[in-house]
Formats: C-alpha cells, structure tokens, sequence
C-alpha cells in the first residue's frame, strides 16, 4: 500500500522525534513506507540511499551555525555554534558562540524533548493535528540538535525530510517542484493610512499582510495535498513551498482562484504572483532553480491578474469617477476593512496567542461588497483569533485547533494539552499608555485640533512620541535590511550537494526569522523601558525591518541591531575595524508627528537606498546608515556616536551652543566644491577653512580658566578636528553630522518654537 502525503511525512517526524529523544524508533506501518522514508532520509542527507537498512546518522558534535558556511575566502572562517536548550528568545539561547558546547546541554535538551514526545503520545490526535504538534515539538527543543547534515539542525533537517516525503508520496515518479508566492502592492496597502489615528491601522495591515501570506501558502499546500511541513518560507510578504512535480500543470488555476479573491477584497490594491520551477528530481541544482522561481515570480508580477480573463481582467481598468484631493487632517471614514484593521492593531499589543484553524475555502459572493480581514482569511481556508490570554470561551473544534505562542508568555499559563502547541514569534512591540502619560498627554494639549483621545493601555500616539523626544520634537522612521540577500541565498553560501542543499536554505531562512521576528522584538522591548520617548514596530521579519518612533531612540538602535546581527553572524563581538561577512544597512528619517506616513515611509526607503550605494575607496560597498541626510559607513558612524555624545557633555557642561554651528560651518566649507568623487560623495576641499576653524575653537578655548577642564578638552577637540592628521582623515566630515545631531538633541520647545514662527514669517 502506497502511503499518503500526511502519513509518509508523520512517520519522517516520528521517526526524528525520537531518534533525538533516545526513544525506541517507530516503526513503519508498511514496507512502502519504510523504503520511501529511509530513501528521502538519504536524499535529504545529499546522497542516494545505499543496500541495506541503516539511516543516515546525526552528527556526533554539536550543531554548527549556519553561517559557518559562508563562502568568504578574504576573511578569517567562522567558528561558532548552536547552544543547546529549549528555544526562547533570550540571547544566551539563540546566539551562537565560539565555545563548544557542553555534551550536557544536548543530553538535557534530549530528555526534555523526550518528556514532552512521551506525553503527546498519550493524547489521541488526529494524523494531521499530531503531524502538526511533532513539527512544532521540534521546532522547539530540536533547532540546535545535530542532524546528518554538518551545520543543519534536526528541526530543519526534519522538515525538509518530512516534506520531501509528502511530495514523493503524492508523485512516485519522484518529481518535485518549488512553488513561491510574493504579494505585490504591500506598501501602498500599508503606508496609505492618514498620519492622525495610523498607529491604530498601522500594525493592523502589516500584521493582516502575514496572516494573509500564510492564508495563501495554506490555499496553495491545501490544493495540492500537502502538509504544512512542506512550507518552506513565509515571511515579509512571501511563501515558498515544496511540492509535487505536476503541481506546476495547476498553476494557472491558483492563480485564478486567489486573483478572484484578492480583487474581489481588495479591489486590485494586492496580487499574489505565483511561480514554480520545472519539475526536478533529487538531483536538485540549488542555484538555477531559485533563478528559474525569481524569473517565474518576476514574470506574473508583470501580469498582475492577467489569468482572471479579458473580462474581469479590464475592470480593472474601466473608468473611475475621481477622487477628491486627499485631506491628511480630516477626519477617516473608515469601511468594514479599515475598522477591523484598526481593531487587529489594537489587540495585537496585548495578544500572547494565535488561535489557527483549517477549514473549507470558498469565494465570494458576487454581490459581496465589503469585507473584514477575517473574512478574507476564512474564505481563503484559514480561520483565526487573537488572545491575549487562553481560554475555553469561543473554542475552535478540538484537535484541529493549531495555538501558536506569539512570544514566550510563562509556563504558568499552560495552553490546553488537546491543542496543537507551538511558536510564531511576532514583532508586536509598542509603547503603551501609563497613567502619567494619559495626564502627560492633555496638559501638553496634544489632544487638541481633534487629536484622538488617550486611554490606560492604549499604544502611544506618535504626536506622544514625537513630543517626547529629547531636543527636537520629531518621530524617526527607520528602515533596514540584509545586503545582498539573494547572493546570500544563492552562492555566498555553500551548500551540500542535491536535495540537501533545501536543507541548508531552510536552516538559513530559520536563522535570520529568529533574529529579526525574535531578538528584534526583545530589543525594541528594552528600548521602550524608558522613560522618555518610545519605539513602535511596525514589522520586522524575513530579512528586514520598519521602526518609528521618538528620534533620539533611532540611531542608538539601528547601531544596537548591526552590532547584534553582527554577533550573531559570528558567534562574538565584532572587532574595530572588522567587516562582518553579512551586512545591514539602515536608513532614517526625521519627520514632524503630522507627516504623511506613506511619505515618511518613501523618504526612509530612498534613504536606505542610499546607503545601499555607499562604496568605499577600498571596494567595500554598502554596510552603511544615512542618518541627517547623510551616508557613511558603520566603522565611521561609531565616531560621529562618539563625537556626539562629546559634545552633547561640553554643551550641557556650559560651553555655547554656537561650537556647533562653528563645527557645521567648517564642515559645509570643506565639502562645498560642488565636486564629486567617483562613488557619489563630496570631494573634500583642503582650504582656510582649516585655519579658521583651529583660530575659532582656540578663541573658545580661551573663553574659560587655565584650570577649568572644559578648556584642554576644547583645545583637544580643535586638534582632533583641524590638525594635521584630523584633516588627513577628513574628520570634520563626521563632526559636522555629530554637530548636527547634538543641535537638534539640545534643541528646546522654545527654541523649536522660535524657528517655526521665523519660517512663517
């Protein structure tokens, strides 16, 4: 008897699950099956199976972090590796480092997996609830368990077993394809949100635009018979999974379906293009059938909707009446949609579960004019809730009720045990209103002009933030990303041979959501324990990042998350001077509270952009933040962190504020040719200005005592920044940033006061 999807892949986690536990392997209930898995087993470990009837072994050392596989023949090879431990957001946890780990920490990890595979084993689940619950116990305790792949962990290695199991079940003749999805139309659907009341939507879309990747990849496993092992990826918008070989001949008709229903919803705003490569066999080429997805994706996304017919196809394109210029300061109206995005983004603060339920997929109706982000979910096949806490009110059916734990709430609150249990770490982190800050926020009347009201327990506004800033009253928009992602995926990274080289993507794709769906949350959580100012994470996940929140916080953590990732990287710190063999770069914004959001999300954008331009004389390109307009290295902004905090003691120590206008003067004279270096940036200009900035800061100097201190350390700051050797390093570059930066973080409300009304006049 041939198996089926769901029962080849239970019996590869089974099988996994135990074998990591050290208890008695299951075994098949089929000689089919047994053949079938320990075949996959061997492909999955890069090689065909050979006589006899052993299974690949797990690696007898600890798991090595992935990025030990690097390709980087100009740099020192990474050592580190994989702690041990039940997963949890904690960085001794997920970090990996250069020690080896102890034998103890994987025995200890062992028995905890082995309790917890003993008690499921009482529950009666269903095949696909438990084949679910294996998943995520593995996710859990196995993502630093070694597997047979050097540098691959069990959970990764697992699913990749699972899911090539399931698709050969489905297709005997031993074909399989990868099928990717990618909305299109997300910044548009996110960003077009009035600046007053967008902290209310804003987390809403973003967080629905998630929910809706997963919706689709579910629609696109549930047509083609496949488990939610075989979901490779989803994440930032995008979905990658691994299925049948003849699932490519259906296409077309997915495309159809989730066309209809995406316009039907959305009225054109969102298209999910679908690609597939060519059928493959275990002999799989890593690197040409991800280019033949990027160029089967890429092309759909030309055609947006093109598979729904002539008909519904020019609708799109039928005549509209126009629409009234668009007032940033009324009030909104909002649809069906808009309300209940407003009310995602409310709750998803406080929600500690996600609350999953399969179900039948159906469209809409017609005449169906308006929908809920709920109702968009369920039509697709995927029912859900939010709580903030578990409870047997409004309960899904039993065992097919998937809770996913949204960050690591406490043990004490124990979900029920006939739920499938497991993680979805989500960045939801947002400053929320103390009864300091509600009284705060009316005596600086920040509700007036219709500004909405303030609660206990609401999400800050960003009229709050912004006010709340040091110096000058702005929000800051921050925007990161990976560099070079797709040579990261695709050659940077050595990969084993054939179907084994899914594993190793899968355990770098598991990597990087650990660190920007996981350890970014935690540090914007630490950022906001202050008193001044907050942060609000609009989204972090797959490979990027989008922040607002009060300015001063900004730069300090966009340097904090490079530092981080770096760490991450390689196992320790980063050394001076030292280049990370994976790069971040960063750009942020300024903007008053009132700004258009889609605006400030562009202006960020174009800013990242510049620092993805930035090239070093040595060759060394991005790895760069533009922060005040301007862009610079990661090494040289570390100096203008330091300058500015320099200056932000003289200033308050006493010396005048005009040492930052002298600073910024003498910058704008030595950039001001007009000329520009090869790599786009100011030619530098050696002039008098370098005696006038060493007669000016010394006349400063002068002002104070020979014995007040302020006077050597002005006198020490005019020759580190118009000496010989200051102006060798071109020094005064970065000091005017840090002067500026000082300007705006001792800037008073009166003062900011001051200059509004001279720009009015």
């Amino acid at each position: 008897m041939h198996p089926s999807p769901t029962s080849g892949a239970l019996a590869a986690l089974r099988y996994w699950v135990a074998h990591a536990a050290g208890l008695p392997t299951p075994v098949p209930p089929s000689s089919d099956i047994q053949t079938l898995l320990r075949q996959t087993a061997w492909n999955t470990a890069g090689s065909t199976a050979p006589p006899g009837d052993h299974w690949p072994p797990a690696q007898d050392t600890p798991v090595a972090s992935i990025f030990t596989r690097l390709n980087q023949p100009d740099m020192v090879p990474i050592t580190a590796f994989l702690p041990p431990g039940v997963l949890r957001i904690e960085q001794p946890t997920i970090f990996p480092t250069t020690d080896l780990p102890p034998q103890t920490a994987v025995r200890a990890c062992a028995v905890a997996l082995r309790v917890e595979a003993t008690a499921m084993a009482q529950r009666s689940f269903t095949p696909e609830a438990e084949l679910e619950a294996l998943f995520f116990i593995l996710q859990r305790y196995a993502w630093a368990l070694p597997s047979p792949l050097e540098a691959v962990a069990l959970y990764d290695f697992a699913r990749i077993h699972a899911a090539l199991t399931a698709a050969q079940a489905a297709e005997p003749d031993g074909t399989f394809c990868l099928v990717g999805g990618d909305l299109s139309g997300v910044q548009e659907f996110i960003y077009s949100v009035p600046a007053r009341g967008a902290a209310k939507q804003l987390r809403g879309r973003s967080f629905y635009l998630q929910l809706l990747t997963d919706a689709c990849a579910h629609f696109v496993l549930t047509e083609a018979g496949m488990p939610l092992c075989n979901l490779l990826y989803a994440g930032g918008g995008r979905f990658y999974a691994l299925l049948p070989g003849s699932s490519t001949t259906r296409l077309n008709e997915w495309r159809r379906s989730l066309g209809q229903h995406l316009l039907a919803a959305h009225h054109g705003t969102l298209y999910l293009a679908l690609g597939a490569t060519e059928p493959f066999t275990a002999a799989y080429e890593n690197e040409t059938q991800w280019q033949h997805l990027t160029t089967a994706l890429d092309a759909d996304k030309r055609r947006r909707f093109a598979a729904l017919g002539s008909t519904t196809f020019a609708q799109l394109f039928a005549p509209r009446q126009p629409q009234p210029p668009r007032d940033e300061n009324a009030e909104e109206i909002l649809d069906r949609m808009g309300e209940s995005l407003e009310q995602l983004g409310s709750s998803l603060s406080r929600a500690k579960v996600l609350i999953l339920e399969s179900q039948q997929a159906r469209p809409f109706a017609p005449d169906e004019r308006e929908h809920d982000y709920r109702d968009v979910l369920s039509r697709l096949g995927l029912r859900m809730l939010l709580r903030d806490e578990y409870g047997h009110n409004g309960r899904i059916a039993q065992q097919q009720q998937r809770i996913l734990r949204l960050n690591d709430i406490s043990d004490a609150e124990a979900l029920p045990d006939d739920a499938i249990k497991g993680m979805r770490y989500t960045v939801t982190e947002a400053r929320r209103a103390t009864a300091t800050d509600v009284r705060a926020y009316y005596e600086r009347g920040l509700d007036a002009n219709g500004q909405e009201p303030l609660e206990v327990g609401n999400v800050l506004p960003f009229t709050y933030l912004a006010e709340t800033s040091h110096g000058v009253g702005r929000i800051g928009v921050l925007r990161m990303d990976v560099d070079d992602l797709g040579d990261l995926f695709g050659t940077k990274l050595d990969r084993p041979p054939g179907i084994a080289a899914l594993a190793a993507t899968a355990a770098l794709s598991a990597a990087l959501s650990r660190f920007f769906e996981g350890w970014v949350e935690a540090l914007c959580h630490e950022f906001n324990q202050g008193d001044n100012g907050g942060i609000y994470a609009v989204y972090s996940g797959g490979d990027d990042l989008f922040l607002v929140g009060s300015w001063h916080l900004m730069p300090a953590l966009a340097r904090r998350i490079r530092d981080d990732f770096a760490q991450y990287i390689l196992g320790r710190r980063l050394r001076i001077d030292e280049r990370p063999p994976v790069t971040l770069s960063a750009g942020i914004t300024l903007h008053n509270a009132g700004y258009p959001l889609y605006q400030a999300a562009a202006d960020a954008d174009e800013a990242l952009d510049a620092a993805k331009r930035f090239s070093r004389p040595g060759g060394h390109r991005k790895d760069a933040i533009t922060f005040l307009g301007q862009t610079l290295g990661w090494e040289q902004f570390a100096e203008v962190e330091q300058l500015h905090g320099e200056l932000n003691e003289l200033i308050w120590a006493g010396v005048p504020r005009t040492l930052l206008m002298v600073i910024q003067n003498l910058a704008t004279q030595a950039t001001q040719s007009g000329k520009r270096t090869r790599n786009g940036a100011a030619q530098f200009a050696y002039g008098p200005w370098i005696w006038q900035g060493a007669y000016q800061l010394t006349r400063m100097a002068e002002r104070f005592g020979k014995s007040d201190p302020l006077r050597a350390q002005l006198a020490d700051l005019c020759e580190r920044l118009v000496g010989a050797e200051a102006v060798a390093k071109r020094t005064i570059e970065r000091a005017g940033l840090a002067a500026r930066w000082t300007q705006l973080f001792v800037r008073s409300r009166r003062d900011e006061a001051q200059a509004d009304q001279e720009v009015a006049r």
